[in-house]
């Protein structure tokens, strides 16, 4: 599943959500089948379905308010029914997410090998988002003698990405990865 948009907040008297989006087109939710929303903190990426308290949903309107998407789902039907529902996440399967080219889901370099010039140093664990806007690569550190994990930013510059082979080159500046030693 791919996360799309937060219910940010109940939009007038008819159920509708105004959305934090986190797609680059809300647009793109008209028509999309298999809508799921999940309690904040139910993490949908990487599992391999979902239970409640998700439920499946669909998308009744959708509109702008303002510059804002403004959407409204079926079973939630004025203000009352979705108050509850603030909060919540919305979630689409992956199989209707176009990526622009270049770019890739988070959770498939999880399990990633990473290797320095030739020698295998470590696993992504996860890419976790920044507020400077780039991806830090958790990596379980996997050269002899050292433990724990590496934080390492996402700058283009420094990797060669090969999913297909689940292999990440990494040509980091001098010292990076010994900059956390457990």
């Amino acid at each position: 599943m791919f996360l799309l948009a937060h219910l940010a907040k109940v939009q007038g008297l008819k159920g509708e959500f105004l959305l934090h989006e986190l797609m680059d087109d809300s647009a793109k939710l008209l028509g999309m089948d298999g809508l799921v929303l999940a309690p904040p903190g139910l993490d949908l990426e990487t599992a391999e379905g979902w239970q409640a308290p998700a439920r499946a949903i669909q998308l009744r309107s959708f509109r702008f308010h303002g510059d804002r998407a403004c959407a409204s789902f079926e079973g939630i039907p004025d203000r009352t029914a979705a108050e509850p529902f603030k909060g919540w996440a919305l979630w689409g399967p992956e199989d209707q997410i176009t990526l622009p080219e270049g770019e890739t889901f988070r959770h498939a370099w999880v399990g990633c090998q990473v290797f320095v010039a030739g020698d295998l140093v470590g696993e992504v664990l996860r890419l976790e988002p920044t507020p400077m806007g780039y991806d830090m690569v958790v990596l379980k550190d996997l050269r002899p003698g050292r433990t724990g994990q590496r934080d390492v930013p996402y700058i283009k510059a420094w990797w060669q990405v090969d999913l297909q082979a689940r292999r990440l080159d990494l040509e980091p500046p001098p010292g990076l990865l010994d900059l956390d030693i457990d």
